[in-house]
C-alpha cells in the first residue's frame, strides 16, 4: 500500500476541500496549512512531497519545505516576497513542477507519483493530533458537515447526520480525534458545538418547512458526565421547538461506559424529545443484551459488518436477526456505508428502512442545504 503524504499550503475552498477528498481515495494522505498556526501540525504530518501555492508561501513555512519535492500552483518563479520584505528562495527544496489552479487532480496525482517516495512513517494520525492540540489549534480547525439519510424504498431523504471534520486533515475519523488521549473537556466543547450546529439546522430545516430530522454523535462515556449532561439538558430547554427533529447517535467505540447511567439519561432527554440511535452497531462493546436497555428508535449496522455480508462473510440470517429485533421494538434500522448499486440492492433484500453512504453523495457544510445559512 502506499504511504505517500502530500502536504497542501493554500487557502481554505472548496477546491482544496475536493482535493483532499480525490488524493484520499486514491490512498495519498493529505493534510493542509491554511494558517500559521497550522504549521507544527504539517511538521508532524510528515509530508514527502509539498504542494503550494506560490502566494501562501512565506518566511513562515519554509522550514516546512526542506529538502522536499514541491509543486507550485499558480507561477514559475522560484522566489516569493512577503509584505514587500527580501525575498525568501526555495533552496532548501527542488521545484519539480509548476501548474495552474485549479487542475485536475489526475495531473497532481501524476506528479506524486513521479516524485513523492513512500514514506516509512505509518500510522501518524495520533502525532498529528497530538501537535493540533499543543498548538491550541484542534477546535479551531472543527467543522460540521451534513450527510443524507435515504428511504431504501424510494431513495427519498430522511433526514440528515453531523459528521466532524478536521479542515486541515478530513480523513481522520472523529474515533481517532476523540481518543483515550484526548482530554475529556476538549470532547465535550467539540460535542456542543456540533449539537449547536445541529440545532440550528434543525430549526432552519423547520423554517423552510422540510421538518427532517438531524442527529449528532455522542459517545457513551459523554453521558456518563455530569458537566456534558448537564449542558446538553440546558440546550434542549433553550430549544423546546425542535423536540423530535434532533437525534442522538451513541458511539462506545473502544470506551466501555455504564450502560445503566447511559440508559437513564438517555430516558430522561427522550422527555425533552430527543430521540437516540445506535450508532456502528457491529463494532466495539455493543451487542443486543447491552443495548437493550436502552430506549433506542434508531440502529445504525456498521459499513464493515454490512460489507462483510455484501462479500458472503457475514450470513444474512445474523444480521436478519438484528433487524427483527429492531422491527419488535419499533425502532428502525439504517444501513451504514452504502457506495454502489449493488450495496443499494443487498441492503433492500436484508429489509432494512434507511441507508447512508456515497452512493447519495458526501457529507456537504449545512450552507448547501439551507438558504441564508450565516455563521460557520
Amino acid at each position: 500500500m502506499s504511504h505517500k503524504r502530500v502536504l497542501v499550503i493554500d487557502e481554505e475552498s472548496a477546491f482544496t476541500r475536493f482535493l483532499q477528498d480525490d488524493l484520499e481515495r486514491r490512498e495519498i494522505s493529505v493534510a493542509c496549512v491554511y494558517s500559521p498556526g497550522d504549521e507544527n501540525s504539517a511538521t508532524a504530518f510528515a509530508p514527502n512531497v509539498i504542494l503550494a501555492d506560490r502566494k501562501m508561501l512565506s518566511w513562515r513555512n519554509a522550514g516546512l519545505l526542506h529538502k522536499l519535492p514541491l509543486v507550485l500552483m499558480t507561477g514559475t518563479d522560484r522566489q516569493w516576497l512577503e509584505d514587500g520584505n527580501e525575498p525568501i528562495t526555495a533552496a532548501n527544496s527542488q521545484i519539480v513542477a509548476t501548474i495552474p489552479k485549479p487542475f485536475e487532480p489526475n495531473m497532481l496525482a501524476e506528479l506524486i507519483d513521479r516524485y513523492a517516495t513512500d514514506s516509512q512513517k505509518i500510522n501518524l494520525d495520533a502525532e498529528y493530533i497530538e501537535a493540533l492540540i499543543a498548538s491550541n489549534r484542534l477546535l479551531d480547525n472543527l467543522v460540521v458537515e451534513f450527510q443524507s439519510k435515504h428511504a431504501l424504498e424510494d431513495g427519498h431523504v430522511t433526514g440528515y447526520e453531523a459528521l466532524s471534520r478536521l479542515k486541515t486533515r478530513r480523513a481522520i475519523s472523529p474515533a481517532t480525534i476523540f481518543s483515550a488521549a484526548t482530554e475529556i473537556s476538549l470532547e465535550i466543547e467539540a460535542t456542543m458545538n456540533v449539537i449547536d450546529q445541529v440545532i440550528k439546522l434543525a430549526a432552519a430545516l423547520r423554517q423552510s418547512r422540510k421538518k427532517l430530522p438531524v442527529s449528532f454523535n455522542c459517545s457513551a462515556i459523554l453521558l456518563t458526565r455530569s458537566d456534558f449532561v448537564d449542558a446538553l439538558f440546558a440546550r434542549l430547554q433553550q430549544s423546546p421547538h425542535i423536540g423530535g427533529s434532533v437525534i442522538m447517535e451513541i458511539t462506545e467505540e473502544n470506551r466501555v461506559a455504564n450502560i445503566q447511567i447511559v440508559s437513564e439519561i438517555c430516558q430522561m432527554l427522550g422527555q425533552y424529545g430527543l430521540k437516540v440511535s445506535i450508532d456502528d452497531y457491529g463494532t466495539g462493546h455493543s451487542n443486543l443484551d447491552r443495548i437493550a436497555e436502552i430506549p433506542f428508535a434508531e440502529l445504525k449496522l456498521d459499513k464493515q459488518i454490512f460489507w462483510a455480508f455484501c462479500n458472503d462473510r457475514v450470513p444474512m440470517t445474523v444480521l436478519g436477526s438484528i433487524i427483527d429485533f429492531c422491527r419488535s421494538r419499533g425502532a428502525r434500522t439504517v444501513i451504514e456505508g452504502i457506495e454502489t448499486a449493488f450495496h443499494l440492492e443487498k441492503a433492500r433484500l436484508l429489509g432494512a428502512d434507511q441507508g447512508q453512504g456515497f452512493y447519495w453523495g458526501r457529507a456537504v457544510p449545512p450552507q448547501f442545504l439551507v438558504r441564508d445559512w450565516h455563521g460557520p
